[in-house]
């Protein structure tokens, strides 16, 4: 280093303080969301805490077909997600559930699916063709998914393809770290 560069780092160090070896460390908070995910706590509440602020999310929603993303995506990873080009790593079937049950059971495996890292997985509610009005697993469970982006947690989901369930299933992308 000439005498310079020397100067130069020494003026942009001169407000450094050396830490003391008494204090923590500052933990990140992806560490300390899933420490607390895995302690117990809900995952609607640690999703609820976690967010920072609100993100716009793209949803296309055709009679059959549903699929969104949070804004900004590559649009190459959501062709992927629809192509059902990524590994469904755990699947959870909401078949014959009533919604109170249902949202419970998407909630847990959510949280369980948080802490052990997967990146994508398959929610099967079936398609809703007999029941009254309208699908109700199906809605509900575009409604959850919903609240979780908000949450930090989903990148994104979509109808699976015919192989994997069809318009009976969805895929979801999750993160690994919540969004900041």
């Amino acid at each position: 280093m000439d005498e310079d560069e020397k100067s130069a780092f020494s003026e942009a160090m001169k407000d450094v303080v050396k830490l003391s070896q008494k204090k923590k460390r500052v933990e990140s908070n992806k560490n300390r969301a899933l420490r607390r995910l895995a302690g117990g706590a809900s995952a609607s509440r640690l999703l609820e805490e976690t967010l920072a602020d609100a993100y716009t999310i793209d949803v296309s929603n055709l009679p059959e077909y549903m699929e969104g993303h949070v804004e900004g995506l590559n649009p190459l990873t959501m062709e992927r997600l629809k192509n059902g080009e990524f590994s469904i790593q755990k699947n959870l079937d909401l078949h014959g559930y009533s919604k109170e049950v249902a949202r419970e059971l998407f909630e847990k495996f959510l949280k369980e699916a948080i802490i052990a890292g997967l990146q994508c997985v398959r929610i099967i509610h079936g398609r809703g063709l007999k029941s009254k009005e309208k699908p109700v697993l199906k809605e509900r469970l575009k409604a959850w998914i919903l609240r979780a982006m908000n949450r930090k947690w989903i990148v994104a989901f979509s109808s699976c393809k015919m192989c994997d369930g069809g318009p009976g299933a969805t895929y979801i992308l999750l993160r690994k770290t919540p969004r900041s």
